[in-house]
């Protein structure tokens, strides 16, 4: 599968969060473990999707982690990120996004629970104001929002409302054979590769709010949000 030119176009990693807590015993296991079992099936396969192109480099590679389950997932991570496992595995959590996860799984500071500024720190750089005066890029957790609303429509989106090419979209449905949700998912952040800072969510918003784009208005309600 040729995926080196798709790998290049992906954005760089989030901004770490705090560290996780420090080594990787049974307690460490276990805390993992229990946090891939709170994902269902799909949000599973975004969690592994963004390990491949979104997690700290060196990355784990993709041969061993494409089938992998919860465990073996779990012993990767722990193998591979020994001295911040649970802060990577929340990286890609937020990134799905299951907000509710990190602030649950986030390790306390000094023994207290998360205060309300904790918990906006949790959230990352997608959450913090933006440059005086420069609109707000569009997240991917946005673009997951949406992608998760466009089902088989999102080749006719890519190609006639946002500009992409046939031989891009072929590439995605190689890369992500049978995962609809992905495939659109990768469509979209093609596009905010090739826009660069012009792609803000009003700009999205303002392009698929086209009457005939093949989407119900509510599935443009994540690019309102803050």
């Amino acid at each position: 599968m040729q995926c080196q030119g798709f790998l290049e176009r992906v954005p760089p990693a989030p901004a770490p969060l705090p560290p996780a807590w420090p080594g990787h015993g049974a307690a460490m296991a276990e805390q993992l473990l229990r946090l891939l079992q709170e994902l269902d099936e799909e949000q599973f396969k975004c969690f592994k999707f963004f390990l491949r192109y979104s997690a700290p480099e060196p990355r784990i590679a993709w041969g061993p982690l494409e089938n992998a389950s919860r465990h073996q997932t779990a012993d990767r991570l722990l193998e591979h990120y020994p001295h911040d496992t649970l802060g990577v595995a929340l990286q890609m959590v937020r990134l799905i996004p299951r907000l509710d996860l990190v602030h649950s799984f986030q390790p306390p500071q000094d023994g207290a629970a998360p205060s309300q500024g904790n918990r906006g720190a949790a959230n990352g750089p997608e959450q913090a104001p933006g440059p005086a005066g420069r609109p707000r890029l569009v997240s991917q957790s946005q673009l997951m929002n949406l992608a998760r609303c466009m089902g088989r429509e999102w080749r006719q989106i890519g190609i006639q409302f946002l500009g992409l090419q046939n031989h891009q979209l072929d590439q995605l449905q190689e890369d992500h054979h049978g995962n609809l949700v992905m495939q659109a998912f990768g469509m979209l952040l093609e596009w905010r590769q090739k826009k660069g800072r012009a792609a803000t969510a009003a700009h999205l918003h303002s392009i698929l709010s086209a009457p005939d784009v093949a989407l119900q208005p509510e599935a443009l309600d994540c690019l309102l949000q803050s």
